[in-house]
């Protein structure tokens, strides 16, 4: 298990600090222990410029996993590699797809060229089942879509003239188990919020939920699936929820509410520490 957990959000829609910038999307640099990695990239805006100003530790990165294949998660994949070198890259296979909203509007990721990626990379792992990175950190590969009433979102489809929707089953989360229990992040929970802490309950041995922390997708959410959050977060009795990116105004407030000890925020320059107390 991991002793000591950092989580330093550095690409996020806003932006708290001298000098850092937001852009919609979501990245995070986690160090776990003595081993680091990047989850997520953002568009690739912002990412150089925010891990310049924060003075984070770039050069130590050993691995980039990505939560799915929508351009303000995986846009930055060449400027991050670019600055790491040829690492480790944790995807699922369909994170490289076509991909388009509703309007036609392509949303994949800029870079798809598997040539490419491999030229720029050490390996490529696929992650269509769960996945250990390194002892302690999993990334959950495709996730169960058990309660229904958690849609991925919106109108996601795999073709411009929209004829095949998207079901984002290249949709995964990261976990890491703590002493403190298990801290959850996600990309943009696609999948469902609750869907993927019941699968990583599961996965982790029902293990207690230290943290969740990321994008909810619950922006354009029914009163009725914001009730069925809440109640399901409450049942979890997480202590720690810092939610983000695509959750939306309305359910970050509902949490607050709900929550008022429970949550913090995660903008550009975020901390979140996590460490075994001796």
């Amino acid at each position: 298990m991991i002793k000591t957990l950092t989580i330093t959000q550095l690409v996020e829609n806003t932006a708290d600090g001298p000098g850092l910038l937001g852009e919609h999307g979501n990245a995070f640099l986690i160090e776990a222990d003595e081993y680091c990695l990047l989850f997520d990239t953002g568009q690739g805006l912002t990412l150089r410029h925010n891990a310049e100003q924060l003075n984070v530790p770039i050069k130590s990165i050993e691995s980039i996993v990505l939560s799915h294949g929508h351009y303000d998660h995986m846009g930055g994949l060449s400027e991050a590699l670019d600055m790491t070198g040829p690492i480790d890259l944790y995807l699922h296979p369909d994170a490289l797809g076509s991909k388009f909203n509703q309007n036609g509007r392509n949303i994949g990721a800029p870079m798809t060229d598997v040539t490419k990626i491999h030229s720029l990379t050490r390996e490529i792992i696929h992650t269509r089942k769960p996945t250990e990175i390194t002892t302690g950190i999993h990334v959950t590969g495709e996730i169960p879509r058990t309660h229904k009433i958690e849609d991925t979102g919106g109108c996601f489809y795999t073709d411009q003239k929209l004829h095949h929707s998207d079901s984002l089953v290249d949709d995964q989360a990261l976990y890491i188990e703590t002493f403190q229990g298990v801290v959850v992040i996600l990309g943009c929970g696609h999948s469902g919020v609750i869907n993927t802490l019941e699968y990583i309950h599961m996965l982790s041995s029902s293990r207690p939920i230290r943290a969740v922390i990321g994008g909810m997708h619950l922006l354009n959410a029914t009163a009725e699936r914001q009730a069925f959050t809440g109640d399901a977060l409450e049942r979890f009795s997480i202590p720690y929820l810092a939610a983000n990116h695509c959750t939306g105004l309305n359910a970050i407030c509902n949490f607050m509410n709900r929550f008022p000890d429970s949550v913090h925020k995660s903008n550009v320059g975020s901390r979140h520490h996590f460490c075994i107390e001796f």
